[in-house]
């Protein structure tokens, strides 16, 4: 792995047999930190962990978290191991004192693997839809009674933030491609929704990646279920390298073992016919928007059957799951507005998201805004000439500043370098705002009653939502 971090290796040895009595983490308080720290608690591990923001984690004090909001070598004492992130330096002094004292460094994926070689994992992999395939897959399992352990990269109302604690021996999780951390998980079965080029700063290259998932599924034991979408050309090249027996779906091919008929999208939920092997087994309706969702829906649909769940209680559970946060999140502004806070970054997530909230937009006889903040230099310079198409079928653009996510400014890449070429591809207007003052502003000036204002990106743009909404648990129509 190319990541300075990813070279940290353990200075005594860690495996899946490591018996664990006391775990540091060190950023305890991050999204895929959190979530083991309250697993490792579960079942009786003692955790103390770093975090500047530990003063807001209370969830895990009240389970029994040692928390410190510094970093201290002080804070490193007898452990069985340190956890680490790969957004923690190699010269973090916590760090530094583990590896000094010969106390095994482990990075957070290989913590969360140590947890899923204990039990039957099922891990979801692919680009674009991993959060929501997992948090469907989970809630099926769920409401079919297996209690099972889920670990979303996304906050879950029903689970209350981003793991759900669960008894059994069963497990969900999203395998994180982008750096390569989705080799450290065991797997039984796996569900890939599809493989497109992303995160080439690690992989260097499209072959690479492809290779990083040939790899992925190659570890699979051989009576484990592996479920592929086929609608993408990524999952199709990827068949043949199966080794163990596979489960095809998609919306709309009849050779798949699962696809959709009669799909009806609209713009706050989709319905449509499953089939299997060509049958039809019945109408299914899931609350939340997109096509891409119909997709999710079904691959999730497909593992939980092949795990033993039935029809007629994965059907109901579908139609009362209504998303995760920051996928087409609604809230209400002052004016009547909708706003859509969204997590879509890609431009193949934008044109997703953008294509269920234009079929809202008609629904309510209003105009689309898209508000798009670039994430990362190097992302959007990978990507630079696909942003237009994906905005294609919006009324009016504005684009922020690029959200750097720690990286170093690349020449000629920038938020407005990115609207001169996106004004050149589409017919409406398109603005550069760097300032979210001035963009409220502009957003309020220009949305009335029934349009809705999207909110597309994965950095900061996510404070924009509530500063330009009604408080929440507004009774304002959604």
């Amino acid at each position: 792995m190319s990541h300075a971090e990813f070279d940290q290796r353990p200075t005594v040895s860690f495996g899946p047999s490591t018996e664990l009595k006391s775990v540091h983490l060190i950023g305890i308080c991050g999204s895929g930190m959190k979530p083991l720290a309250q697993a490792l608690l579960t079942i009786g591990v003692k955790v103390s962990g770093s975090d500047p923001n530990a003063g807001n984690c209370a969830i895990l004090s009240e389970m029994g978290a040692t928390l410190y909001e510094t970093h201290s070598a002080e804070h490193i004492a007898d452990q069985d191991c340190v956890v680490f992130s790969s957004a923690i330096s190699s010269g973090n002094e916590e760090l530094v004192a583990a590896r000094s004292r010969g106390i095994p460094v482990i990075h957070r994926s290989e913590m969360l693997g140590w947890f899923l070689a204990r039990r039957e994992s099922v891990l979801i992999a692919g680009t674009h839809g991993k959060t929501t395939t997992t948090t469907l897959l989970t809630l099926l399992l769920e409401r079919q009674g297996a209690e099972p352990w889920g670990f979303v990269g996304g906050t879950v109302k029903e689970f209350g933030g981003n793991v759900r604690i669960g008894k059994g021996l069963l497990a969900v999780a999203e395998a994180d491609e982008s750096d390569g951390s989705f080799h450290n998980l065991p797997r039984t079965h796996a569900l890939i929704t599809n493989i497109e080029a992303e995160h080439l700063n690690f992989w260097g290259t499209e072959e690479k990646m492809f290779e990083g998932f040939t790899e992925f599924i190659h570890a699979m034991p051989n009576d484990g279920h592996l479920v592929i979408c086929v609608d993408d050309a990524g999952c199709r090249r990827l068949l043949p390298e199966s080794r163990s027996w596979t489960t095809t779906y998609s919306i709309d091919n009849q050779s798949a073992d699962f696809y959709a008929a009669s799909v009806r999208l609209c713009g706050e939920f989709s319905t449509f016919d499953l089939m299997h092997n060509g049958r039809r087994r019945g109408r299914v309706m899931i609350g939340i928007p997109g096509r891409q969702n119909v997709s999710n829906a079904i691959g999730a649909f497909a593992m939980a059957l092949k795990l033993g769940c039935d029809f007629e209680v994965i059907r109901d559970a579908l139609s009362d799951f209504h998303g995760v946060d920051r996928r087409f999140t609604k809230r209400v502004a002052p004016n009547g507005a909708l706003i859509i806070d969204d997590y879509g970054h890609h431009p193949t997530e934008m044109a997703a998201t953008i294509a269920a909230a234009r079929l809202l937009a008609e629904e309510r006889g209003g105009r689309l805004l898209a508000v798009v903040q670039p994430h990362r230099y190097s992302r959007t310079q990978s990507f630079f000439a696909q942003f237009g198409p994906a905005l294609r079928s919006v009324d009016h653009v504005i684009i922020t500043e690029i959200y750097a996510a720690g990286e170093e400014a690349i020449a000629g890449v920038s938020g407005e370098s990115l609207r001169n070429a996106v004004a050149e591809q589409v017919s409406c207007p398109v603005e550069f705002i760097p300032e979210f003052d001035q963009m409220k502003k502009s957003i309020s000036a220009w949305s009335k009653n029934n349009d809705i204002v999207l909110l597309l990106g994965a950095g900061s743009i996510t404070k924009l939502a509530p500063q330009l909404a009604l408080p929440a648990g507004s009774t304002a129509h959604v």
